[in-house]
């Protein structure tokens, strides 16, 4: 009777630790710019001009590592996912965390860590994100996993219809790269799965599209097409904002001297959270403060126009400046 009532409290105990938990899932919306991308259908227009069409779109992330406000952060043990722009409307389960983790950060690699970039895909079920696929992903035990592998069509011949044959198959160690998506202060648990926006357009950023265009290793522009996916804002999160947006003076006071910027709060104790923009979007500087005055210096970045977006509570604004 007493080995009874052991096993069914540490159940209960199990029981509670696993209620504790939730799951993180992704979905992904595959676009080209402001349109929805289809493989072998939709034409879009790159950096330079010309305009490509996608074959096969696919590409792996792992590491996944979520990042509170409070600096908590917590790692997604063997967290793999597989995307395809052939299965669009699929939600992929990542993995579960602490369910009070309130994560602002999400931080992951593309591609496969070296531990399993090298293991027997066969070892997986077929429906494992590591499994064996078709098309397939792995190279071979030496070469590991494709990290992404892109084909299509390009126009180079300036008749307005993509022609020419393109595939950037990337893959080997050295070319896993960390992309960092913030969530722009708001909360992860108001929104399941969570959404991420492809732009397929940006993993052509620099790329001429002339030339050899069948790139199957780790070559410049295997390694380029990599980089483009990883700090280009090729993955975008989704964001369910619940603020309100209203002028400056009403949550804060900013005074700029050049780089230095200092931000006044009006409300007091609040989290606040301030981040400076690009005029193309990107992030640059992002902080998460307490503070009721904070100051920061805009360093190491080129002169021009940029965005401070500010917020506290339920209320943001956002506020256009130039450096020099």
């Amino acid at each position: 009777m007493r080995q009874i009532f052991t096993l069914v409290f540490l159940g209960c105990i199990l029981s509670s630790l696993t209620a504790q938990d939730k799951n993180l899932t992704f979905k992904f919306n595959h676009n080209a710019g402001s349109q929805p991308m289809e493989l072998n259908k939709t034409v879009f227009t790159i950096h330079n001009g010309k305009k490509v069409k996608l074959t096969r779109a696919d590409f792996f992330l792992s590491g996944v590592s979520l990042y509170a406000s409070n600096n908590d952060s917590f790692k997604i043990k063997d967290s793999y996912v597989l995307v395809s722009a052939k299965e669009p409307s699929k939600t992929h389960s990542v993995g579960s965390f602490p369910e009070n983790l309130d994560f602002r950060i999400v931080k992951m690699d593309v591609g496969i860590d070296k531990d399993k970039n090298h293991a027997d895909p066969t070892l997986y079920p077929a429906s494992h994100p590591l499994g064996p696929k078709s098309p397939d992903m792995h190279w071979g035990w030496a070469a590991g996993y494709r990290f992404i592998a892109i084909e299509g069509l390009v126009d180079n011949n300036n008749d307005g219809t993509p022609e020419q044959e393109f595939q950037f198959h990337s893959l080997g160690d050295a070319l896993l790269f960390q992309t960092i998506l913030d969530l722009n202060g708001s909360h992860h648990v108001e929104t399941e799965p969570m959404v991420i926006n492809l732009d397929y357009i940006k993993l052509f950023d620099a790329l001429s599209m002339s030339g050899n265009l069948i790139q199957h290793g780790s070559g410049t522009l295997n390694k380029n097409v990599l980089l483009n996916a990883a700090t280009k804002n090729f993955l975008n999160p989704q964001i369910i904002s619940s603020t309100t947006n209203v002028p400056l003076d009403q949550i804060a006071k900013m005074i700029q001297n050049n780089r230095n910027i200092t931000v006044a709060f009006k409300n007091k104790g609040l989290e606040k959270s301030i981040r400076v923009f690009n005029t193309s979007g990107g992030l640059v500087q992002n902080y998460i403060t307490g503070d009721d005055e904070f100051t920061f210096e805009l360093a190491n970045i080129p002169s021009g126009n940029f965005f401070i977006s500010i917020s506290e509570a339920k209320y943001a604004t956002t506020q256009q400046i130039f450096i020099y």
